[in-house]
């Protein structure tokens, strides 16, 4: 039996999402006749068939019609759905088939065949492709700006990030725009204006009937993730719940909640929703941190075999093609195993990524291997933007520490304790310990 491939590109996934937030501003295609209530006031109950059910329906259209570049090009679009919802990367490959499929019949004016094309690309982390078939799409809509703008924020371009979203209409402000302009502001510093955005897509996209259910949910995830960067746990929980109640296989958030309850030190907690969350998807991140959660609880048997896990499940994905690089390059740093490997994976990223997060990773994987002048460097590139991410300045404080740069070190410490106080289970108590050891070292 071939194995069920698995991906889940957490800060991708705003890419996947951008692509169909604007389709929902447009009349809503022709859809199948399917067994699901019309409801005027309300939204539907979640039809856990709805999309299996949408999927045939365009597969067997277009083998009715092999002529058909729309059918083709809607069904690559209900195959990526059904990789949000199951995070089955196999949907990947076949979406990506179905819209060269499409464009293959017609190019010219099959603006939404290059659009689903981009979004499978991103998926697989194949960014300078998805971003040149993005940039096809928006000679026939200008709305895939969007999609164009969300994959110069995964490649680290701020700055044309901003110019394309600017080339694509705000359309009533709907909660795809919002949330772009939520994740640049965010980068840029402003937590606050990008909760508040935030917060405004969440009410929107839960307006909008006719938006499926996973993008509801993925929208009041995203509420939640900025409440949670800000410390604020008690309301990110509540966006999560939101979240799942309207899309009860919301893994992204049962992985978050997972976290949250790591954060606040319940880590029976913790393995309750990241045992929910990896019966769904077994990220590597989410068996990381149930390693993590049965360390702490002295299960040392259970967490050597989540940890081994993770090695397994990002060596078989990496052979099939799926890229879970960059989360096992922090795992394998956070846990100082496999350096030289996680290294590798760190430098390789670069290739085509040079955002933030990037560079954060190659700079804890160095200062790990204990190479404290190259991870500084990296750590600053990854300041650049004055991001208020409470990992980022824990980072770069103990790397300056290491550097013996205790001024720099204390009030990068500082820094990120201040922006959140419990950004992970126990980096704010290693912080707040290396800064007593500066304390005491300055004061003797």
């Amino acid at each position: 039996m071939k194995p069920r491939r698995f991906v889940l590109p957490l800060l991708c996934a705003s890419v996947v999402v951008a692509g169909l937030g604007f389709q929902m501003l447009r009349t809503r295609a022709a859809q199948p006749s399917l067994p699901e209530k019309t409801v005027s006031a309300a939204r539907a109950p979640y039809n856990p068939d709805l999309v299996h059910q949408t999927v045939e329906f365009y597969a067997l259209e277009a083998r009715r019609d092999p002529q058909s570049a729309l059918n083709r090009a809607m069904l690559a679009r209900w195959y990526l759905e059904s990789y949000r919802e199951s995070g089955d990367g196999t949907d990947i490959d076949k979406a990506e088939r179905a819209a060269r499929a499409s464009l293959k019949l017609r190019t010219r004016n099959n603006g939404d065949a290059f659009l689903q094309l981009s979004r499978a690309l991103v998926a697989q982390h194949r960014f300078p492709e998805a971003l040149a078939a993005a940039r096809r799409a928006a000679q026939y809509d200008r709305m895939a700006f969007r999609q164009s703008a969300s994959i110069q924020i995964e490649m680290g371009d701020y700055q044309a990030a901003e110019r394309d979203l600017l080339r694509a209409p705000a359309e009533g402000e709907d909660p795809a725009y919002l949330e772009l302009r939520a994740r640049l502001m965010e980068i840029g510093g402003n937590s606050e204006g990008a909760l508040k955005l935030s917060q405004q897509a969440a009410r929107k996209a839960e307006a909008n009937l006719d938006m499926p259910h996973q993008s509801v949910a993925w929208f009041h995830e995203r509420e939640g993730h900025r409440y949670a960067m800000m410390g604020r746990l008690d309301e990110a929980e509540k966006s999560y719940q939101s979240a799942l109640r309207v899309f009860p296989r919301d893994y992204r958030s049962m992985a978050a909640l997972a976290r949250l309850h790591a954060n606040r030190g319940d880590w029976r907690g913790a393995i309750e929703w990241a045992g929910k969350a990896a019966a769904i998807v077994p990220a590597p991140e989410t068996l990381a941190l149930l390693g993590d959660a049965h360390a702490a609880l002295g299960e040392s048997v259970k967490a050597g075999q989540q940890f081994r896990l993770v090695e397994q499940i990002g060596q078989l994905d990496r052979a099939q093609g799926v890229v879970y690089d960059r989360q096992r390059a922090l795992f394998y740093a956070d846990h100082n195993r496999n350096l030289d490997e996680a290294l590798t994976l760190a430098r390789g990223e670069l290739r085509f990524r040079h955002d933030i997060y990037t560079h954060d990773t190659l700079a804890w994987v160095l200062y790990k291997k204990g190479r404290f002048s190259e991870a500084a460097a990296a750590s600053e590139r990854a300041l650049k933007w004055k991001t208020r991410d409470a990992s980022l300045w824990y980072h770069a404080g103990a790397i300056a520490a290491a550097q013996g740069r205790k001024g720099r070190a204390r009030e990068y410490l500082q820094r990120a304790l201040s922006i959140n106080p419990r950004f992970h289970p126990t980096a704010p108590a290693h912080a707040r310990a290396l800064l007593a050891r500066l304390e005491t070292a300055k004061s003797g």
